[in-house]
């Protein structure tokens, strides 16, 4: 044969192993030229080379194929090895190897050479000549010498099954008709140590066999185990019986028929009640096989958590490997190494970086035995784990560990070739490709260039009908590299139009095979990829499209993040999409659709709350969120099932996309049909709790709607990566205001430096520079242009973003008809996270007249007009003691029962906030906190009206989300529909006078103008009125007055008097731009 006629039978073998099975007549019949025994003796001289490397499982595939295709072709295997031998020929040579047996006591060494010699006789010749022979003899002899017959055939039967040499199906062909001949001698009724041998070798024939269907052999192979265990006690016979199930356990591993997960739990049940047998004591050896099967076991179980079988498999190996002698047995040492090493690569524990070092050194372990000359099917796949492990390594240079990766798949690829192990080939080449890709060298075009011819050279090999899955990771990862290529090249404008157009078409042939429906994590990096392509080359409707699905699969994907930190890396790599997405609208002025986009990026999760945050996992949930919950969950694992590309690409990972398709999709459709009858169930009850479970986004039509009458108008800001957008909405028309360079990198950041920043490390410096600082910040706002426009607007809606969520927008000077005034002066203001939220207050039932009012009290250290304000509350309102939780009564548990039972909540308590992890926030009452995350997750429907009279109660920093995560928030998401609270710690008098104010004021007024009025009449206090309340306040600090704290009483008078002194004592924005009002009016 011609190497040219070799490489088409090569092809055409690799073609007929990863097509289905229900393909291959059909490749046979396009490919008639090819099939005769050329194509046998090339698949054959396959099987051998892949024996010589240690590849057994590659050899039984062959071989395999070999028998199926002799038999579609009629062409007898061993036409194509030698001449076949003469039936005499046969029988004496039979006759001679059995003698030989009997005569050496079994010696494999005198056994092997005369096998050796004879390799022409070992096929379906001597099958049937044995079977014969053995059937007619052992009838017509004594029982005495049928059994030592039958024995010698046994001993016989065990060597050829072991013998390397010659056609391996034929030599487990000849082991079983031996087998089954002495059976007819050692019948179960017997039930002797010879009977039960040999069943077993029996069964162990038929696990291995190659000819005949594979799961028919598989039965076979568990058939004869069961009928063993059927007669064998495990009281008389505790070791027969324990190496049958051994063996058992080893079939139902392999097992083909019935449910995967079952017949996995059967193996493991067989394993673990051979090891009650076979202890490490009595029998330390096969303890330690049995140990390390049933490691291996444990990583591919499917039942019960991944986390908890990897930790089973991880003690399971480090027993086996207590007894494997590392001098004795250094190959089954090594291998149990790399075993143990596999599963330290995929362990779920939280010590990543400790569990890729370990596999780092186990494999390292295994190498010191297992090279690639003796054995270069191990070694090949070790080296691939390694480039795994350093291509994901955590300590060291990230440079190095890419260069170790680099040179680890390098050496696998020497052993592992297109020809023998293509799909090993195909998947380490796809990690090579990735690692030139983020190769951290001075080459950069260089690499990515070798990642583009790794990743094409792969191509030339396979095909998206055979390599679905694997062909689609690569153009995705060719899309990425061309991406790179084209940001390389941008000063060359040619080169990066060409290379952006090659990304595009590469990530579009790659959604031919990630769909929506099967790869919801993977099309969302996609199509977020796209967009970013479609934005950068101004191709407006490309990059709006590919946003579009991108953002609704964010959603999707969300729900599979399983912590807070997964979330929020999830949440950080897509946040721009939003930003260019509405840059894309603002771009071809659809302002309206810039919108809603505006509004569904804001405050998405807080809707997620409950799912991720909720610190009280004890607390019992009603039943229909449980099952919403529940539901979550097993959609969740379905859709993990179709996102194991993300994982490290390890060999036996292989997946169809369409079995994925075809057993999840139907199953997720029909979940969450489910889910959503289960939500509108909590819908039709619990308007707020079905929000925080399911966002239903605002179109632009129910956003507009929110403008109740023409005196009103929405400010929303919102901040892209280069530009500020103000969009500014009245009941007749939308316009947008862009502060171009003013966006998240230089405004946002400005912002943090001057304001808040400034405010945590010296609160004395922020209070006088405040007026300068938010007088730039107008300027730079240009908030002059958009409220020009507002002539006939009296009240303003304000949604802010990021960190403009902290202005006083109260105290923000604003020039108009050339006349600088603060935002105040002109409008009455309400401050809310997002449009979403109002439209739930809005929403909600309104009481015009509430009468559940209750006040929560506890003493504040240097707050001490906390009691003023609560005793003039509770007198103007004729609030009973029972309506006040007061120090010592204002307990956790008090707390929570209390607020239930109310429509106006006066809350007046120190608060701590946590800059770092907002939801660690706290509330102190008399025996303890309150954390915000737990408010999220409260229900109170009756609750209306919320003043928050604590220092700092809404001061937050946002940092990669606009999730505004305050106490605010929280009372509002449980069902309060106006909230009054503080950006800053207020100085404490003017905190009790200004909520003092309010309710004056709101007896006659709205809410909005209630607020606007408590402002102004703080703000234009003059000292002279403050005097007339002097002596009464003066008493209630007495009652404070105690020795330990007589000198901060005795400051408090000094400044009380200090105050009565001046004109205009409070008219700085410190003392009353710090409150915000938020809700309906």
């Amino acid at each position: 044969m011609n190497q040219n006629r070799i490489q088409t039978y090569i092809n055409l073998i690799q073609e007929l192993l990863n097509s289905p099975t229900e393909r291959t007549d059909k490749i046979l019949a396009t490919n008639q030229e090819l099939l005769d025994k050329g194509l046998l003796q090339t698949i054959i001289m396959l099987a051998q080379t892949s024996a010589e490397k240690g590849n057994q499982e590659a050899q039984e595939l062959l071989l395999t194929l070999a028998v199926e295709l002799s038999e579609k072709l009629e062409i007898s295997i061993t036409e194509n090895t030698s001449a076949t031998a003469t039936p005499l020929e046969y029988l004496e040579f039979l006759t001679q190897v059995l003698q030989a047996t009997h005569e050496s006591k079994n010696n494999p060494q005198i056994i092997h050479p005369i096998l050796q010699e004879n390799l022409n006789k070992l096929d379906q010749g001597l099958v049937e000549t044995l079977e014969t022979w053995a059937t007619s003899t052992l009838v017509e002899i004594k029982p005495e010498e049928a059994h030592s017959i039958a024995i010698d055939i046994v001993n016989f039967s065990n060597q050829i099954q072991e013998f390397s040499l010659g056609n391996k199906a034929d030599n487990l062909e000849i082991a079983i008709t031996g087998y089954k001949t002495a059976l007819t001698v050692y019948n179960n009724a017997s039930k002797t140590h010879h009977w039960v041998s040999i069943i077993n070798n029996l069964g162990t024939a038929y696990l291995n066999r190659i000819y005949g269907d594979k799961s028919v052999n598989i039965e076979q192979a568990i058939e004869t185990y069961q009928s063993a265990l059927k007669v064998i006690d495990r009281k008389d016979s505790p070791q027969d019986w324990a190496i049958i199930q051994s063996n058992l356990g080893n079939a139902y591993s392999r097992r083909i028929e019935g449910d995967k997960a079952k017949n996995i739990e059967q193996s493991i049940i067989a394993y673990q009640r051979a090891l009650e047998i076979i202890t490490k004591e009595k029998f330390p050896q096969q303890w330690a096989t049995i140990q390390n099967n049933l490691a291996n076991t444990y990583l591919t179980r499917i039942t019960g958590k991944v986390g908890d079988n990897i930790e089973l498999a991880i003690d399971a190996y480090q027993k086996a490997l207590q007894i494997i002698d590392r001098e004795e047995n250094s190959l089954d040492w090594a291998v149990t190494q790399s075993n143990l090493g596999n599963a330290y690569l995929n362990r779920m524990a939280e010590n990543v970086e400790e569990n890729i070092e370990q596999a780092i050194a186990t494999y390292q372990q295994a190498l010191k035995f297992i090279n690639r000359e003796n054995q270069p099917y191990q070694w090949a796949n070790i080296q691939k784990n390694l480039g795994i492990v350093y291509l994901n390594r955590l300590t060291g240079k990230k440079s190095q560990n890419i260069e170790l990766a680099i040179t680890a798949y390098q050496q696998a690829l020497t052993e592992i070739t297109p020809i023998d192990r293509l799909l090993d080939w195909v998947i380490i080449s796809i990690n090579l490709g990735t690692a030139y890709l983020h190769r951290d060298t001075a080459e950069i075009i260089e690499n990515i260039e070798l990642s583009i011819a790794v990743y094409q050279q792969v191509l030339e090999v396979i095909n998206p009908e055979q390599f679905a899955l694997w062909w689609g990771v690569i153009q995705k990862n060719l899309g990425d590299a061309y991406s790179y290529k084209a940001r390389e090249n941008i000063e060359n404008i040619i080169d990066f139009y060409q290379n952006i157009e090659l990304a595009i078409t590469a990530y579009k042939q790659a959604l031919n095979i990630f769909t929506v429906e099967s790869f919801p994590l993977e099309c969302l990096q996609i199509y977020r990829k796209l967009g970013d392509l479609g934005f950068q080359k101004e191709n407006w409707q490309l990059a709006i499209e590919s946003y579009q699905v991108a953002i609704k699969l964010l959603e999707i994907t969300q729900s599979l993040a399983n912590t807070e930190i997964s979330y929020k890396e999830m949440l950080a790599e897509s946040i721009y999409m939003y930003g260019n997405i509405v840059e894309c609208y603002v771009k071809i002025e659809e302002y309206e659709q810039a919108l809603e986009y505006v509004e569904a990026s804001r405050s998405r999760r807080l809707v997620e709350l409950m799912m991720i945050n909720d610190t009280d996992k004890n607390e019992e949930k009603p039943a229909e969120v449980e099952e919403y919950y529940d539901l979550q969950q097993q959609i969740n694992r379905l859709n993990f099932d179709t996102t194991r590309i993300n994982k490290p690409m390890t060999v036996g990972s292989q997946f169809s996309i369409k079995e994925i398709k075809l057993e999840n999709q139907e199953k997720i459709s029909l979940l969450k049909e489910k889910q959503q009858k289960n939500w509108q169930k909590i819908w039709s009850s619990d308007r707020v709790l079905a929000e925080q479970l399911q966002v239903t986004y605002l179109s632009f039509s129910d956003i507009q709607q929110l403008v109740k009458d023409r005196e009103t108008a929405i400010i929303d800001f919102y901040s892209t990566r280069n530009n500020t957008y103000i969009f500014l909405l009245t009941q007749q028309q939308l316009t947008v205001h862009i502060c171009p360079g003013e966006g998240i990198d230089k405004l946002q950041t400005w912002i943090h430096d001057n304001w808040l920043k400034l405010h945590a490390e010296n609160s004395s410096e922020w209070q006088n520079k405040m007026e300068d600082f938010l007088s730039e910040l107008s300027e730079k706002l240009e908030l002059h242009q958009p409220i020009k426009q507002l002539n006939e607007i009296k009240e303003l809606i304000i949604i802010p973003h990021l960190y403009l969520h902290q202005i006083p927008y109260a105290a923000l000077p604003v020039m108009r008809e050339k006349e600088t005034k603060y935002l105040c002066d002109y409008f009455r203001l309400r401050i809310l996270p997002s449009c979403q939220i109002l439209n739930y207050c809005s929403e909600r039932s309104l009481i015009n007249n509430p009468r559940k009012i209750g006040i929560v009290e506890t003493p504040i250290t240097n707050n001490f007009y906390t009691r003023y304000e609560c005793e003039t509350l509770a007198n103007m309102y004729l609030i009973s003691p029972q309506k006040r939780l007061q120090y010592s009564q204002a307990k956790i548990n008090n707390y929570h029962n209390f607020i239930q039972q109310l429509q106006v909540l006066h809350s007046s308590h120190i608060s701590q906030v946590n800059l770092v992890n907002p939801l660690a926030s706290k509330l102190k009452l008399f025996d303890g906190d309150i954390v915000l995350s737990k408010v999220f997750t409260w229900r109170l429907p009756e609750l209306f009206d919320v003043f928050l009279s604590s220092c700092e109660i809404n001061l937050n920093q946002t940092k990669i989300s606009d999730d505004i995560l305050t106490f605010a928030s929280a009372f509002i998401s449980a069902g309060a529909c106006h909230v009054i609270s503080s950006l800053w710690l207020v100085e404490d008098l003017a905190t009790a006078l200004f909520c003092i104010f309010y309710y004056q004021h709101h007896q006659k007024n709205n809410r909005s103008e209630a607020f606007k009025k408590a402002q102004n009449q703080l703000r234009y206090l003059t000292g002279t009125q403050l005097s007339n309340y002097k002596k009464q306040l003066e008493g209630y600090l007495e009652e404070y007055k105690k020795h330990e704290n007589s000198e901060k009483i005795q400051q408090k008078k000094e400044l009380l008097s200090w105050f009565c002194q001046q004109s205009l004592p409070f008219t700085h924005p410190y003392y009353w731009a710090g409150f915000i009002s938020q809700g309906i009016s």
